[in-house]
């Protein structure tokens, strides 16, 4: 596969050089077998449209509504929420957590649930559970959360540690507000992305180019990549149209990075031959094949490492089902291991699509509700006021 891909790309390369020199229109397509293999995402990263008629103006006025310019505080009003009822950690792993060295927290937490699974301690496996899912809150690995936060739950349950149990049960009220804050945020930088291509069609890109940097970046912090390259595309678009070709080339530059390190070669390819179409200097454009293929062995790395990760996941589920915890937990560490050497772009180069993260926000939200009514009966039936306030706390931001 190495060899065929090398062959095709310096064909490649020749048919570049020929349209460098005499500025024709290339034919050239590019065809490449992308690996899709995945954990725990379903869905492909939204693909971004340039033009939505009627439903451009319908969008575009609202910028000026109250209810877009108050997003930033309702955004800072849930985020003091979501801190100030963090569960306390244990000593250690809050020092690592709040230096944000989630890293060794992660580690340390796995030894210790190896431990306990080898000492037959549910309790010490059950906390070490419901730290590990708070940690995935922190870094936005909602997944990983709802998974730790379930067996937390169900390990607490079984031990009939009621206390506990509620502990877990506003875990999973807290899940909710990062779903909520995540799929606001999502739709918020659709919208103005929406709205940047809008004023664009009329003539204003410069007014939006800073919007349009903010999209970028909002969209890097939800590691939703296929939706920042979107983003960094329209600026190549727009300071070419407008002969800005220095700018154009590192938006382009920015945008190919991020496909050929989501595994999307066929999107790098094009936009590279767009790029050399508004006039890239064959030197650049070398580079650049250079520079993708580099992206695209990172990728193909991640893919193995992900791999690898399925592979001792797999191995735990039949040592767990067969009684042998210990062994189990074993590879589940080795998993985890695994995947810390994965890039953020290959480890999430499907992303659910807008509107399915909408979606899924309201349906976490019913079960959302559903768990702190739970947490607010069990610390009303231990007497634990504090417990009790702090449900109540978070059920009033769930909408």
């Amino acid at each position: 596969m190495v060899t065929n891909r090398s062959n095709h790309q310096a064909d490649q390369q020749a048919r570049r050089k020929a349209k460098l020199l005499s500025r024709l229109k290339s034919t050239a397509i590019v065809t490449t077998a992308i690996v899709t293999t995945g954990i725990a995402s379903l869905f492909f990263a939204h693909q971004f449209v340039s033009s939505k008629g009627d439903l451009i103006h319908r969008i575009a006025p609202a910028a000026d509504l109250p209810e877009f310019r108050s997003l930033e505080a309702v955004t800072e009003q849930i985020n003091e929420v979501i801190v100030s009822t963090r569960p306390t950690l244990s000593p250690q792993i809050e020092s690592y957590s709040r230096r944000g060295n989630f890293t060794l927290a992660k580690d340390e937490l796995l030894k210790r649930a190896v431990s306990a699974a080898g000492n037959q301690d549910s309790a010490a496996l059950a906390h070490s559970l419901g730290e590990l899912g708070e940690l995935a809150l922190q870094q936005g690995e909602l997944g990983m959360a709802k998974v730790y936060l379930a067996e937390a739950l169900e390990t607490f349950q079984e031990l009939g540690d009621d206390v506990n149990v509620a502990g877990i049960y506003v875990q999973i009220g807290r899940l909710h507000l990062y779903k909520r804050q995540r799929a606001r945020q999502t739709s918020d930088a659709y919208d103005q992305l929406l709205i940047s291509r809008w004023k664009i069609s009329k003539g204003q890109f410069y007014e939006v180019t800073d919007q349009l940097i903010d999209v970028v970046q909002t969209n890097l912090d939800l590691h939703r990549y296929g939706a920042a390259a979107s983003a960094y595309e329209t600026l190549f678009n727009g300071y070419s149209a407008n002969s800005n070709y220095i700018e154009a080339q590192q938006a382009g530059k920015d945008a190919i990075r991020l496909h050929a390190t989501s595994g999307n070669l066929k999107a790098a390819n094009r936009l590279l031959d767009e790029m050399i179409d508004t006039g890239l200097s064959l030197a650049d454009s070398n580079e650049i094949v250079g520079q993708i293929d580099s992206y695209y062995q990172e990728y193909q790395a991640s893919v193995q490492a992900i791999g690898e990760a399925r592979d001792y996941a797999l191995l735990y589920n039949q040592l767990s089902s067969r009684g042998d915890a210990l062994q189990a937990w074993r590879f589940r560490q080795k998993a985890e291991q695994s995947l810390a050497s994965v890039s953020s772009r290959a480890r999430y180069r499907r992303q659910p699509d807008v509107l399915v993260e909408l979606y899924t926000s309201n349906v976490s939200m019913i079960d959302a509700v559903q768990s702190l009514q739970k947490a607010s009966a069990l610390y009303t039936q231990y007497g634990v006021e504090e417990g009790v306030q702090r449900s109540q706390q978070l059920q009033e931001q769930i909408y």
